[in-house]
């Protein structure tokens, strides 16, 4: 488990949140702006902002039963 404990520090969690947050909103404005107009495309980058978004959802749940507290 040594190896995957820097992924439940609060700090990471956090920044994983954030980035998926920043991809989910800011990707398909920044697709536009370099010219792709591909609707797929714009899916394709919001799912990839959920999920990880939703990859810190998990990382929480994990640190919490991990937790010494």
């Amino acid at each position: 488990m040594g190896e995957f404990e820097f992924l439940l520090n609060r700090p990471v969690i956090i920044t994983c949140a954030i980035a998926g947050a920043a991809v989910a909103t800011m990707g398909p404005y920044m697709l536009r702006k370099c010219g792709l107009h591909s609707g797929r495309a714009h899916i394709v980058v919001v799912r990839a902002g959920h999920i990880i978004s939703w990859l810190s959802v998990a990382l929480f749940i994990v640190a919490g039963f991990l937790s010494d507290r």
